[in-house]
Formats: C-alpha cells, sequence, structure tokens
C-alpha cells in the first residue's frame, strides 16, 4: 500500500507542481515584457550592470521565464526547463540577498509592475520552495499530463491534428487576453484622466469647489477619507509645479529608483517609511505623491496616509506617474 501511495503521490503531484511553477513564471515573464521599460528601470535601478548590459538583462529575463514556463506547463524536456529555473532561483537569491543588504525598499519587479512588491525576506522563503520544488521535478519528472508523452505514443494523424488545433486555440486566447491587458495598462489609465484645466482650477478648484472645501467635507464625512485626495494628470502636475511655489513634491519610491531619475525638487520619502516622517512635511501647503503611475499603488497609499494623519490637500499623480513626466520633458533630474 506504501509504494502504491507513493507512486500515486509522484504520479499525480509531481505533474501539478510542476504545472503551477510553470504558470508562475510564465505569467512573470508575460508581465515583465508588457511593461519591459518598468522592468528595465528595476534592472537599472539594482545598480549590478551598466548600460547595454542593463537593456539585455531586462529583455533576456522575461523572455527565458516565458520559454521556460512554456515548456514546463506543456511537459517538454522536463529537466532541462527545471534545472535552468533553479539557475535563475539562485541568482534572483543572490539579488535579493544584495538589495536587503545594501538597497532597502527596491520595488522587486518579480510581476513587473501589475503586483507592486518590493524586495523583502519572504523572497528567500519562496525561492527557497521553488528550488526545492524544481529539484523533485529534476529527480523524478513524471510524465503525466506532457505533450512530449502524447507525441511519443503511436497516435492517429488525425488526433495529433485536433491536438495541435486545441493548442493553437488556446495561444489565440492568451494572445487577445494579453492584447486586453496591455490595452489597459497603456491607455485605460491615461483615458480616464481628468482632461487640462488652468492652474488656478487644480491648485484652488476642483470642479468648482476649492480643495480646502472638499477637505473639510470629506472632514465631516467619517466613511471615509478618499475626498481629501484629488488625482491629477501629469499635465495638471506640470502646471502646478510652475505655478505654485507653495506646492510640497514627495516621491514615494525607492532610493535606487529615485536615483535613477525623479522630478527636480522632489522629497524622497519612500511610503514604508512616510509615517515616522511626516513631521518633515509641511502641513499647511499642498502635497503631490508620486510613484510609477497608474499600475503602481504606492502614492495611492502614501495620499492615504497623509490623510489619515491630518493633511488637508493631497494631489495624487495619476497617469503615467514619473515615467510620463519624463517621456514628456518636465523638468527632472
Amino acid at each position: 500500500m506504501e509504494i502504491r501511495g507513493r507512486n500515486t503521490f509522484i504520479k499525480f503531484a509531481i505533474p501539478v507542481i510542476r504545472i503551477i511553477i510553470g504558470m508562475a513564471f510564465l505569467l512573470s515573464g508575460i508581465f515583465k515584457l508588457i511593461d519591459l521599460k518598468g522592468f528595465q528601470g528595476v534592472i537599472s535601478a539594482l545598480g549590478l550592470l551598466g548600460g547595454p548590459l542593463t537593456f539585455l538583462a531586462s529583455a533576456a529575463i522575461p523572455v527565458i521565464e516565458l520559454i521556460l514556463g512554456i515548456m514546463l506547463v506543456l511537459g517538454v524536456y522536463i529537466r532541462i526547463a527545471a534545472l535552468h529555473l533553479n539557475v535563475m532561483v539562485i541568482i534572483f537569491s543572490w539579488v535579493t540577498f544584495y538589495v536587503l543588504r545594501s538597497r532597502p525598499d527596491m520595488l522587486c519587479g518579480c510581476f513587473g509592475r501589475f503586483l507592486d512588491m518590493t524586495f523583502s525576506i519572504y523572497h528567500f522563503i519562496v525561492l527557497f520552495v521553488i528550488f526545492i520544488l524544481n529539484l523533485l521535478i529534476i529527480i523524478e519528472p513524471n510524465d503525466a499530463w506532457t505533450l512530449q508523452k502524447v507525441f511519443s505514443e503511436k497516435i492517429t494523424a488525425a488526433r495529433k491534428m485536433l491536438i495541435v488545433e486545441i493548442l493553437t486555440y488556446i495561444l489565440i486566447a492568451i494572445g487577445i487576453i494579453l492584447i486586453g491587458i496591455a490595452l489597459y495598462v497603456n491607455f485605460w489609465g491615461q483615458a480616464n484622466e481628468k482632461g487640462p484645466v488652468e492652474m488656478e482650477d487644480i491648485t484652488l478648484e476642483i470642479e468648482g469647489e476649492s480643495a480646502e472645501d472638499a477637505s473639510s467635507g470629506a472632514e465631516a464625512d467619517t466613511s471615509g477619507l478618499s475626498s481629501l485626495i484629488i488625482d491629477i494628470s501629469v499635465d495638471q502636475a506640470y502646471e502646478a509645479y510652475l505655478n505654485d511655489p507653495d506646492l510640497i513634491i514627495v516621491d514615494v519610491r525607492s532610493g535606487p529608483e529615485y536615483e535613477s531619475g525623479h522630478i527636480k525638487g522632489a522629497l524622497l520619502i519612500p511610503v514604508s517609511q512616510l509615517k515616522e516622517k511626516l513631521d518633515e512635511i509641511p502641513r499647511d501647503r499642498p502635497i503631490l505623491v508620486y510613484c510609477n503611475g497608474s499600475s503602481c499603488n504606492r502614492s495611492g497609499n502614501a495620499a492615504a496616509i497623509l490623510a489619515a494623519n491630518g493633511f488637508k490637500e493631497i494631489y495624487d499623480l495619476a497617469g503615467g506617474g514619473i515615467d510620463e513626466w519624463i517621456d514628456k520633458g518636465y523638468p527632472s533630474q
């Protein structure tokens, strides 16, 4: 019974583990490719590579993850795929160790900017688990539910053609989903930005109501603090930057990200340190917080912290964030 139970575990558990790990790396590669520029910024912020090597690494890593993920999911050259993934896991573990020692609060870019995660000790735990599970796959790569087994068996040409058709439909569906995600990331956020308004409308009035009135109204409304926070576009923020000398701009990203490019004159206060550094921000002046854009939630979290701690006039940079600011040639350093 013990041998039969072990064989049952190997028959079903190993393929399930293989598919889960494959899907994780497949999605990781896809999300990085969709936001390749953002991932390139993460690699650049590490400071380990320079110039062309940064671009090469940012393009190669997601492609390799994508290919190896597909190989594991479909069950093609399983041992080779699992072995190469473990090499990547070792490299990722070393990078995590390096960042935690020298550059805390840095965005990891594990799933692009769809999951806005920073490096932490939990990365070691996850990477260790993946390493061990990959070892199981390498030692005993059970061939259940694998494409390689299907085509190695003597099946009819009609059956093989049916399998190819099914895989083609799956790939088409994945392509449509990826196109939809790319359109959402690149256009939906910008399409939902507020239209251009005059400078006085930004700093003094939003839809006929002053920011101070909005704040006082929010104080009376105990249901939440969202009315204290006003989303503005990059163009509106630039107008405020030019015309409002009282505006305080706060970059809530990590130190390496700040060094790689930030709004000229912006203060660096990572969102993880904001609660401890509230006294460094004047409470009687308008505050603009920003990070990497609509796919980054750190500025929203920072704005909520400020609102909860009594700040009255808070602006959250919507749209493409610092990336769009730099792309438009607005003052940066």
